[in-house]
């Protein structure tokens, strides 16, 4: 049975589903692409690598929000309040860039105070959120990020008096406009969005499965009592990834002013929270805790950028359709996850994983 296992432990691991998961969706759309093609239906291959690069920009926006997301769920948390999160620090970065430069402060000074002001809104929110999670211990924390979700966009709107702040014809302003442009390398055109991705992502990497305080992350998702009373300071833990995730949630705010900076509405970013916990489900996160991995939240990204280009471009499909399509594969991911459980290889090793880095996080050698 062993021999069984380290056979099929690699293969079935949730990285691994995911990446087929990917390739038949790809060879999906490629057949549909080629089929149209030869009934005349399209002029050129317009399913291939370099539009599917191209084509991931606009689903990156929540990327980084997932990010900060999936710390959350893995200590077996949940934070629904990034979306508002997001949208008062982006009022925050126009109300502030507004107010300096009526004053008579310089454009460029005046904007790289903004964004400094946006990001330090993000972590203040997260840190809000933090604080009352590990103050009232008896109320869930999807409770109380839903009462703060509905307090951050309140004091959104109250900030941009119910309006929209626009920035026509401010070249300063305008120039967060890069953020959402593309390089080309090569014949590919690849979103700037993607290099800033990659560089927090390759860090997030590292750092929850290669450090201990990552590894400690994990541990209070697995069991919080078990780490609480091994030395682990669960409290501390909670509030600063809970300040890192509004972060996070900020610095998504930064590059959806870069997709639309010509306004700032304080109902922007509606929704992208789920966006981000569908993503850091679909990577193997849970809001159980104690699992997921950051190449699997990645791969789940690029299998929402590929469907939604596929099902828009190929199939015609609208959003809503598109959305449809996603929850499909989530209740999906659920239901495998949940049977995996009965099979003795494969996913049968995520509790023998689970146990490993709980012990690991909790008796590090050299402590």
């Amino acid at each position: 049975m062993r021999t069984v296992r380290r056979a099929l432990g690699p293969i079935l691991r949730w990285e691994s589903m995911l990446v087929v998961l990917l390739a038949l969706i790809c060879i999906v759309f490629n057949q549909r692409d080629a089929s149209q093609q030869a009934a005349g239906l399209s002029r050129r291959d317009v399913f291939n690598f370099a539009s599917i690069i191209r084509g991931l920009r606009p689903y990156m926006l929540y990327s980084f929000m997932t990010l900060g997301m999936m710390l959350i769920l893995a200590m077996g948390e949940i934070d629904i309040s990034t979306g508002a999160s997001a949208a008062l620090s982006l009022a925050t970065l126009g109300v502030v860039y507004q107010g300096l430069t009526n004053a008579g402060m310089p454009n460029v000074p005046a904007l790289i105070l903004g964004l400094a002001c946006c990001l330090l809104s993000g972590g203040i929110c997260g840190a809000l959120n933090g604080w009352l999670v590990t103050r009232f211990k008896e109320l869930y924390s999807m409770i109380i990020t839903l009462a703060m979700q509905l307090f951050f966009r309140g004091i959104a709107y109250l900030l941009l008096g119910g309006g929209t702040l626009t920035f026509r014809n401010d070249p300063v302003f305008d120039s967060l406009k890069k953020l959402y442009n593309t390089v080309a390398i090569g014949s590919v055109n690849v979103p700037v969005m993607l290099f800033w991705f990659a560089a927090p992502a390759l860090v997030f990497t590292v750092w929850i499965h290669g450090t201990v305080s990552g590894r400690r992350i994990f541990a209070l998702g697995t069991n919080r009592a078990c780490a609480y009373f091994s030395g682990v300071r669960t409290d501390s833990i909670q509030f600063w990834m809970f300040a890192l995730c509004g972060l996070m949630s900020a610095v998504t705010a930064i590059f959806f002013t870069g997709a639309t900076s010509s306004s700032i509405r304080a109902d922007a970013m509606g929704g992208y929270e789920l966006y981000a916990i569908a993503a850091a489900v679909l990577g193997g996160f849970s809001t159980s805790g104690g699992k997921g991995s950051v190449p699997g939240v990645v791969l789940s990204l690029v299998i929402f950028g590929v469907m939604k280009i596929g099902l828009g471009t190929l199939y015609g499909f609208a959003d809503s359709m598109v959305n449809l399509s996603v929850g499909v594969i989530l209740i999906a991911n659920t239901l495998l996850l949940g049977v995996g459980r009965f099979f003795p290889t494969g996913w049968g090793q995520g509790a023998r994983r689970l146990r490993i880095k709980r012990g690991a996080a909790l008796h590090p050698q050299g402590e």
